[in-house]
């Protein structure tokens, strides 16, 4: 609520513009000019204008993590570019039917060109940030409380009813303590993914919560680091997807929250390949692979089984159980050298590399092209946010061509065959489709159902994300 984007997608999957006003495609789509609201201010008072676009958008691609991901599809010497006061030009390398896409994320975030240069010098200035959202940053305890306050001016409040004055946001890393709390009465609204919270929120029904599921964003998966010494030989890779039991992973970690998954994409989106099926419960196989392996790489053998480093996201209870799962399932097969990491620390040990096999979650967005950051060439670096580090150049062609077209048929088609380099890789064991799950009191109203200033339904519960715009209690 602090910030608008400059773009969002409505219930159809459709990007709508938000701060934008327009987007124009020129020519091929190399370039896209986009022209922002005029009339609209920040917090701190300042009018938004190009200038603020152009500076907010050259700090995120000089950001050395977020560059990697955009950096390989804008012009490296010009980027962003100002057209008029309030018209920028993004240029790209290639063409793009769907650019717009991309900023309803992050990077479609604005912030104040003066406020950005003042927070380069004094980085605590970070702490409260200033957007052009419905709500302001009052204050800041970090790691206990954000309040946020009705921002008064609010270049939309023509167009968007707002109802509430105040939010507290707390960030409690436990969910299912989260969970307690809300049916205590303690909070209003949470997020859920974790599978005790889900249920604990599910059971709570008769005490006043309700809960929006949505299971067709993002997957919980094994990512496997192609380019580590142990798994650089594709049989690596192979012995531990056929050792992986997915079906008892499902039923002991998922306990009914979540469906099996084969690709990155839920059965019910048209871009998911019916035909793939992963090749996981096969330990025949696996003992195959690993006596192939253990053959020929010995120094990554012990005891007739492959050495590896596991990442699990944690501590909590979901962590230890999915170490024992794990240890259970591909202890035959591996020696586990297991660490549970705090999830921040656990992402930056897999995009330096420092990593054999991690559990994590990825992909899930409204519109696929948004994904490729995870399965292009460029972004492998010293870096990466490929995080499996796998290069395929045929996957890369299709990835350029599905985004330069319009035509629906073809992209899925497209994806269809993506799907099945993916799966020939090796480089992802899909576990579940991710349930992220609302959980709310039942005087918390209109959750789902919120417009934006364009007068379009938006799309609720994407990975967790929710509006908090027009939400009121009563």
């Amino acid at each position: 609520p602090v910030f608008d984007p400059l773009a969002y997608y409505d219930t159809e999957g459709n990007w709508v513009p938000v701060l934008a006003e327009s987007w124009t495609k020129i020519g091929d789509g190399t370039s896209w000019q986009m022209k922002v609201r005029e009339g609209v201010r920040f917090h701190d008072g300042t009018e938004l204008d190009a200038d603020d676009v152009v500076a907010t958008f050259q700090a995120q691609i000089s950001d050395p993590l977020l560059s990697i991901a955009f950096q390989p599809g804008f012009d490296p010497d010009e980027p962003i570019r100002k057209v008029d006061d309030y018209t920028v030009e993004f240029v790209g390398v290639r063409p793009s039917a769907h650019l717009p896409n991309a900023f309803t994320t992050q990077i479609g975030m604005v912030l104040p060109s003066e406020w950005l240069a003042r927070a380069a010098a004094d980085p605590t200035l970070n702490q409260m940030p200033v957007g052009t959202g419905p709500f302001m940053v009052e204050s800041r305890i970090q790691d206990e409380v954000t309040v946020l306050v009705r921002n008064p001016d609010y270049w939309a409040a023509d167009l968007i009813d707002i109802y509430l004055d105040r939010i507290e946001v707390y960030p409690i890393p436990d969910s299912a303590v989260a969970a307690q709390r809300l049916i205590a009465g303690e909070l209003d609204l949470m997020v859920a993914s974790e599978t005790g919270a889900i249920l604990t929120l599910r059971d709570a029904a008769d005490q006043g919560v309700i809960t929006i599921e949505n299971q067709r964003s993002d997957e919980s998966m094994m990512i496997i680091n192609t380019q580590s010494p142990v798994f650089s030989d594709i049989r690596a890779r192979q012995a531990l997807t056929f050792a992986t039991d997915q079906d008892l992973y499902v039923e002991l970690l998922r306990e009914g929250t979540a469906q099996a998954a084969d690709t990155m994409f839920h059965p019910d989106l048209i871009w998911r390949n019916p035909d793939i099926e992963q090749e996981t419960n096969m330990p025949e196989r696996a003992a195959q692979m690993v006596a192939e392996y253990c053959a020929d790489h010995s120094q990554n053998c012990s005891d007739g089984r492959i050495n590896m480093r596991f990442g699990v996201p944690g501590p909590s209870v979901e962590s230890d159980r999915t170490v024992d799962l794990m240890d259970a399932t591909w202890g035959e097969f591996f020696n586990l050298d297991t660490s549970v990491k705090l999830f921040d620390e656990l992402i930056i040990d897999v995009a330096l590399g420092n990593y054999d096999v991690a559990l994590a979650d990825a992909f899930g967005s409204v519109d696929p092209d948004n994904d490729v950051i995870f399965l292009e060439c460029g972004t492998i670096s010293f870096i990466s946010l490929n995080f499996s580090r796998h290069c395929d150049l045929e996957r890369d062609e299709l990835i350029y061509e599905q985004r330069a077209i319009d035509d629906l048929d073809r992209r899925v088609e497209i994806w269809h065959r993506i799907q099945e380099i993916i799966r020939d890789s090796y480089s992802f064991i899909f576990l579940t489709h991710s349930n992220w799950t609302i959980g709310a009191r039942d005087n918390v109203h209109n959750i789902c159902g919120q417009t934006g200033p364009t007068g379009d339904e938006l799309f609720c519960n994407n990975q967790g994300r929710i509006w908090l715009n027009q939400i009121w209690l009563g």
